[in-house]
Protein backbone atom coordinates (compact mmCIF):
# COMPACT_ATOMS: atom_id res chain seq x y z
CA UNK A 1 0.00 0.00 0.00
CA UNK A 2 1.61 3.24 -0.98
CA UNK A 3 1.72 6.04 2.56
CA UNK A 4 -0.70 8.29 2.08
CA UNK A 5 0.23 11.59 3.16
CA UNK A 6 -1.03 14.95 2.25
CA UNK A 7 0.95 17.44 -0.07
CA UNK A 8 2.11 20.88 1.44
CA UNK A 9 -0.67 21.85 -1.69
CA UNK A 10 -3.18 19.88 0.63
CA UNK A 11 -2.06 20.94 4.09
CA UNK A 12 -1.90 24.56 3.12
CA UNK A 13 -5.57 24.56 1.71
CA UNK A 14 -7.38 22.93 4.23
CA UNK A 15 -9.22 25.38 6.51
CA UNK A 16 -9.30 22.91 9.40
CA UNK A 17 -4.98 22.43 9.54
CA UNK A 18 -4.32 25.73 11.32
CA UNK A 19 -6.87 24.94 14.45
CA UNK A 20 -5.29 21.57 14.51
CA UNK A 21 -1.56 23.20 14.61
CA UNK A 22 -2.59 25.96 17.08
CA UNK A 23 -4.08 22.72 19.13
CA UNK A 24 -0.50 20.97 19.44
CA UNK A 25 1.39 24.87 19.83
CA UNK A 26 -1.32 25.24 22.57
CA UNK A 27 -0.22 21.69 24.55
CA UNK A 28 3.77 22.25 23.99
CA UNK A 29 3.76 25.90 26.05
CA UNK A 30 6.90 26.85 26.97
CA UNK A 31 8.16 23.74 26.76
CA UNK A 32 11.27 23.76 24.48
CA UNK A 33 11.43 19.92 23.82
CA UNK A 34 7.51 19.47 23.14
CA UNK A 35 7.94 22.80 21.17
CA UNK A 36 10.35 21.18 18.79
CA UNK A 37 8.12 17.84 18.73
CA UNK A 38 5.26 19.65 17.74
CA UNK A 39 7.61 21.37 14.62
CA UNK A 40 7.96 17.87 13.61
CA UNK A 41 4.84 16.63 13.59
CA UNK A 42 2.75 19.41 12.77
CA UNK A 43 3.88 19.17 8.81
CA UNK A 44 1.91 17.48 6.17
CA UNK A 45 4.89 14.52 6.19
CA UNK A 46 5.07 14.61 10.32
CA UNK A 47 8.56 14.18 9.91
CA UNK A 48 8.81 10.63 8.22
CA UNK A 49 10.32 10.76 4.78
CA UNK A 50 13.77 10.08 4.62
CA UNK A 51 15.04 14.26 3.56
CA UNK A 52 13.71 15.02 6.80
CA UNK A 53 15.50 12.15 9.34
CA UNK A 54 18.69 13.79 7.46
CA UNK A 55 17.92 17.50 8.45
CA UNK A 56 16.60 16.53 12.06
CA UNK A 57 17.93 19.02 14.46
CA UNK A 58 17.86 19.34 18.56
CA UNK A 59 15.45 21.13 20.70
CA UNK A 60 16.67 24.02 22.73
CA UNK A 61 16.63 22.46 25.40
CA UNK A 62 18.55 20.47 28.22
CA UNK A 63 20.58 18.76 28.24
CA UNK A 64 22.40 20.16 25.25
CA UNK A 65 22.33 18.05 22.29
CA UNK A 66 24.57 17.83 19.19
CA UNK A 67 22.28 17.77 16.11
CA UNK A 68 22.63 14.12 14.89
CA UNK A 69 20.92 14.14 11.13
CA UNK A 70 20.46 10.45 10.00
CA UNK A 71 23.41 9.54 7.34
CA UNK A 72 22.86 9.50 3.53
CA UNK A 73 23.92 6.29 3.60
CA UNK A 74 22.94 3.59 6.57
CA UNK A 75 25.34 2.96 8.36
CA UNK A 76 25.74 0.10 11.35
CA UNK A 77 26.36 1.93 15.34
CA UNK A 78 27.43 0.54 18.60
CA UNK A 79 24.38 -0.30 20.66
CA UNK A 80 23.06 2.68 22.72
CA UNK A 81 21.73 1.75 26.28
CA UNK A 82 19.02 3.50 27.40
CA UNK A 83 17.92 2.37 30.34
CA UNK A 84 19.12 -0.59 32.30
CA UNK A 85 18.07 -3.19 30.67
CA UNK A 86 17.07 -1.54 27.38
CA UNK A 87 19.03 -1.25 23.84
CA UNK A 88 19.00 0.32 19.98
CA UNK A 89 20.87 -2.39 18.74
CA UNK A 90 21.00 -1.41 14.69
CA UNK A 91 21.99 0.87 12.05
CA UNK A 92 21.60 4.55 11.11
CA UNK A 93 18.41 3.75 9.57
CA UNK A 94 16.72 0.81 11.25
CA UNK A 95 17.18 -1.19 14.66
CA UNK A 96 15.77 -3.39 17.11
CA UNK A 97 15.23 -2.65 20.67
CA UNK A 98 16.74 -5.09 23.12
CA UNK A 99 14.53 -5.75 26.77
CA UNK A 100 16.88 -7.93 29.22
CA UNK A 101 15.61 -9.74 32.10
CA UNK A 102 16.20 -11.63 34.80
CA UNK A 103 15.06 -14.57 32.54
CA UNK A 104 15.96 -14.00 28.88
CA UNK A 105 15.30 -11.48 26.52
CA UNK A 106 12.20 -9.65 24.71
CA UNK A 107 13.41 -8.57 20.99
CA UNK A 108 11.50 -6.03 19.40
CA UNK A 109 11.76 -6.13 15.23
CA UNK A 110 14.44 -8.49 13.76
CA UNK A 111 16.11 -5.74 11.24
CA UNK A 112 16.48 -4.80 7.82
CA UNK A 113 18.30 -7.96 6.47
CA UNK A 114 20.56 -11.13 7.97
CA UNK A 115 23.66 -9.48 7.88
CA UNK A 116 21.91 -6.51 10.43
CA UNK A 117 21.84 -9.89 12.85
CA UNK A 118 25.26 -11.69 12.26
CA UNK A 119 27.26 -8.34 11.36
CA UNK A 120 25.84 -5.96 14.34
CA UNK A 121 22.97 -7.79 16.91
CA UNK A 122 24.94 -10.69 17.37
CA UNK A 123 28.42 -8.63 17.69
CA UNK A 124 26.44 -5.69 19.86
CA UNK A 125 25.41 -8.51 22.21
CA UNK A 126 28.44 -10.35 22.53
CA UNK A 127 30.37 -6.88 23.54
CA UNK A 128 27.79 -6.28 26.11
CA UNK A 129 28.10 -9.67 27.48
CA UNK A 130 24.74 -10.58 26.43
CA UNK A 131 23.97 -14.42 24.82
CA UNK A 132 21.74 -14.10 21.70
CA UNK A 133 20.11 -17.28 22.69
CA UNK A 134 18.90 -15.90 25.80
CA UNK A 135 16.10 -14.35 23.38
CA UNK A 136 12.95 -15.87 24.18
CA UNK A 137 10.13 -13.51 22.28
CA UNK A 138 10.52 -11.36 18.84
CA UNK A 139 7.83 -9.27 18.78
CA UNK A 140 7.62 -8.26 14.77
CA UNK A 141 5.70 -4.23 14.51
CA UNK A 142 5.01 -4.80 11.08
CA UNK A 143 5.68 -7.53 8.49
CA UNK A 144 7.70 -5.14 5.86
CA UNK A 145 11.43 -6.25 5.02
CA UNK A 146 13.28 -3.57 7.25
CA UNK A 147 11.67 -5.15 10.13
CA UNK A 148 11.69 -9.05 9.24
CA UNK A 149 14.60 -9.19 7.44
CA UNK A 150 16.56 -11.37 9.90
CA UNK A 151 14.00 -13.33 11.28
CA UNK A 152 13.98 -16.67 9.89
CA UNK A 153 17.88 -16.27 10.71
CA UNK A 154 16.87 -15.23 14.51
CA UNK A 155 14.10 -18.64 13.97
CA UNK A 156 16.00 -21.41 12.35
CA UNK A 157 19.51 -19.99 15.08
CA UNK A 158 17.82 -19.05 18.64
CA UNK A 159 14.42 -20.57 18.24
CA UNK A 160 12.92 -17.69 20.15
CA UNK A 161 8.81 -17.49 20.27
CA UNK A 162 7.61 -15.16 17.47
CA UNK A 163 4.91 -12.83 17.89
CA UNK A 164 3.04 -11.28 14.83
CA UNK A 165 -0.42 -9.56 13.97
CA UNK A 166 -2.65 -12.26 12.88
CA UNK A 167 -2.75 -11.07 9.12
CA UNK A 168 0.48 -9.67 8.95
CA UNK A 169 1.90 -13.22 9.09
CA UNK A 170 0.54 -14.28 5.75
CA UNK A 171 1.53 -10.63 3.97
CA UNK A 172 5.07 -11.55 5.66
CA UNK A 173 5.41 -15.08 3.53
CA UNK A 174 3.98 -13.59 0.40
CA UNK A 175 6.01 -10.92 0.37
CA UNK A 176 9.32 -13.43 -0.19
CA UNK A 177 7.88 -14.46 -4.05
CA UNK A 178 6.33 -10.72 -4.94
CA UNK A 179 8.16 -9.44 -8.09
CA UNK A 180 11.26 -8.07 -7.53
CA UNK A 181 11.05 -8.91 -3.84
CA UNK A 182 14.85 -8.50 -2.09
CA UNK A 183 13.93 -10.87 0.86
CA UNK A 184 15.68 -14.33 0.43
CA UNK A 185 13.37 -17.50 1.27
CA UNK A 186 12.51 -19.61 2.99
CA UNK A 187 10.30 -16.85 5.79
CA UNK A 188 10.42 -17.76 9.13
CA UNK A 189 7.65 -20.17 10.07
CA UNK A 190 4.07 -19.16 11.35
CA UNK A 191 4.02 -19.33 15.17
CA UNK A 192 2.23 -16.94 17.27
CA UNK A 193 -0.59 -14.59 16.20
CA UNK A 194 -0.58 -11.78 18.20
CA UNK A 195 -4.13 -10.37 20.34
CA UNK A 196 -4.96 -6.91 21.71
CA UNK A 197 -3.95 -6.81 25.20
CA UNK A 198 -1.56 -9.94 24.73
CA UNK A 199 0.95 -10.14 27.70
CA UNK A 200 3.87 -11.95 27.92
CA UNK A 201 6.60 -12.65 30.40
CA UNK A 202 10.00 -12.90 30.40
CA UNK A 203 11.93 -12.78 34.40
CA UNK A 204 10.53 -10.65 36.12
CA UNK A 205 9.34 -8.23 33.10
CA UNK A 206 5.62 -8.51 31.57
CA UNK A 207 5.10 -6.63 28.38
CA UNK A 208 1.66 -5.72 27.14
CA UNK A 209 1.32 -6.39 23.04
CA UNK A 210 -1.10 -4.21 21.63
CA UNK A 211 -2.65 -3.48 17.81
CA UNK A 212 -2.34 -0.73 16.09
CA UNK A 213 -3.35 -1.17 12.63
CA UNK A 214 -2.99 1.36 9.96
CA UNK A 215 0.43 1.25 8.47
CA UNK A 216 -0.40 -2.62 7.99
CA UNK A 217 -3.39 -4.22 8.89
CA UNK A 218 -1.59 -6.75 11.66
CA UNK A 219 0.94 -3.52 13.06
CA UNK A 220 1.54 -4.01 16.83
CA UNK A 221 2.61 -2.16 18.82
CA UNK A 222 4.14 -2.70 23.11
CA UNK A 223 4.12 -0.85 26.65
CA UNK A 224 7.16 -2.27 28.58
CA UNK A 225 8.99 -1.28 31.89
CA UNK A 226 11.99 -0.51 31.43
CA UNK A 227 14.30 -0.04 34.62
CA UNK A 228 16.77 3.43 34.95
CA UNK A 229 18.32 3.95 38.26
CA UNK A 230 16.64 0.83 39.81
CA UNK A 231 13.20 1.60 39.09
CA UNK A 232 10.36 1.23 36.49
CA UNK A 233 9.68 3.64 33.82
CA UNK A 234 7.09 1.86 31.14
CA UNK A 235 7.74 3.04 27.75
CA UNK A 236 5.34 2.90 24.88
CA UNK A 237 7.22 0.97 21.63
CA UNK A 238 5.17 1.73 18.21
CA UNK A 239 5.48 0.16 14.56
CA UNK A 240 4.99 3.83 12.87
CA UNK A 241 4.17 7.51 13.45
CA UNK A 242 2.39 8.95 10.53
CA UNK A 243 0.71 6.65 7.92
CA UNK A 244 -2.71 5.98 8.18
CA UNK A 245 -4.91 5.40 5.40
CA UNK A 246 -7.90 6.41 6.52
CA UNK A 247 -9.71 7.62 10.14
CA UNK A 248 -10.60 4.53 11.04
CA UNK A 249 -7.37 3.03 11.14
CA UNK A 250 -6.38 6.19 12.91
CA UNK A 251 -8.79 6.18 15.65
CA UNK A 252 -8.94 2.17 15.59
CA UNK A 253 -4.84 1.68 15.60
CA UNK A 254 -2.92 5.05 16.34
CA UNK A 255 -5.32 6.85 18.94
CA UNK A 256 -6.29 2.96 20.27
CA UNK A 257 -2.28 2.43 21.50
CA UNK A 258 -1.94 6.28 22.08
CA UNK A 259 -5.22 5.83 24.45
CA UNK A 260 -3.40 2.56 26.30
CA UNK A 261 -0.06 4.63 26.83
CA UNK A 262 -1.74 7.10 28.92
CA UNK A 263 -3.57 4.84 30.43
CA UNK A 264 -0.36 3.16 31.57
CA UNK A 265 1.59 6.57 31.98
CA UNK A 266 4.31 5.71 29.65
CA UNK A 267 6.83 7.71 30.01
CA UNK A 268 8.37 7.54 26.68
CA UNK A 269 7.13 7.00 22.97
CA UNK A 270 9.91 5.30 20.50
CA UNK A 271 9.95 2.90 17.32
CA UNK A 272 12.96 1.63 15.53
CA UNK A 273 13.67 4.16 13.05
CA UNK A 274 15.94 6.88 14.37
CA UNK A 275 14.75 10.63 14.49
CA UNK A 276 11.09 9.72 14.49
CA UNK A 277 9.26 9.97 17.90
CA UNK A 278 11.62 10.67 20.83
CA UNK A 279 13.98 8.13 19.74
CA UNK A 280 16.66 10.98 17.95
CA UNK A 281 20.27 9.65 17.10
CA UNK A 282 20.87 12.84 19.21
CA UNK A 283 19.63 11.76 21.93
CA UNK A 284 20.78 8.36 22.18
CA UNK A 285 24.68 9.38 21.60
CA UNK A 286 24.27 11.84 24.54
CA UNK A 287 22.81 9.64 26.68
CA UNK A 288 25.33 6.56 25.39
CA UNK A 289 27.87 8.83 26.41
CA UNK A 290 26.74 10.29 29.42
CA UNK A 291 24.60 7.29 30.89
CA UNK A 292 26.27 7.77 34.15
CA UNK A 293 25.20 11.33 35.47
CA UNK A 294 21.48 10.45 35.95
CA UNK A 295 19.39 12.40 33.59
CA UNK A 296 17.69 10.52 31.23
CA UNK A 297 16.46 12.75 27.53
CA UNK A 298 14.40 9.42 26.43
CA UNK A 299 12.36 8.96 29.55
CA UNK A 300 9.94 12.40 29.53
CA UNK A 301 7.72 11.13 32.40
CA UNK A 302 3.82 10.33 32.49
CA UNK A 303 2.63 13.84 32.28
CA UNK A 304 4.74 15.05 29.85
CA UNK A 305 4.12 11.84 27.62
CA UNK A 306 0.86 12.43 27.89
CA UNK A 307 1.42 15.66 26.20
CA UNK A 308 3.64 14.56 23.69
CA UNK A 309 0.71 11.68 22.55
CA UNK A 310 -1.99 14.93 22.52
CA UNK A 311 0.31 16.71 20.22
CA UNK A 312 0.60 13.46 17.93
CA UNK A 313 -3.30 13.55 18.07
CA UNK A 314 -3.59 16.95 16.74
CA UNK A 315 -1.11 16.80 14.25
CA UNK A 316 -2.64 13.47 12.93
CA UNK A 317 -5.59 15.16 13.02
CA UNK A 318 -4.18 18.07 10.82
CA UNK A 319 -2.80 15.59 8.08
CA UNK A 320 -6.54 14.08 8.20
CA UNK A 321 -8.08 17.46 7.70
CA UNK A 322 -5.55 17.89 4.62
CA UNK A 323 -6.43 14.66 3.24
Amino acid sequence: RPVKLPTKAQWDAAPGVKTYVDKAYAIAGNDEDLKFDAGVFCTPTGGATTPERRAFGVPNSEPRLTPFPTPDQARPMPAARLADNWYRIGDSGVGMWLFTTLGGYILFDAGNRESDITGILEPEMKKLGLDPKQIKYVVIGHYHFDHTGGLAYLQKTYKPRIIMGRDDWPLYAKSFSAPNSRMVGPPATHDIDATDGMKITVGDTTATIYQMTGHTVGSLGMIIPVKYKGTNHPVLIVTAGTDFPNRESFIGGYEHIWDEGIKAKVESVVQVHPNTNMNTLAREKWLTENYDKGVNPILYGAARTEKYINILRACSQARLEAL
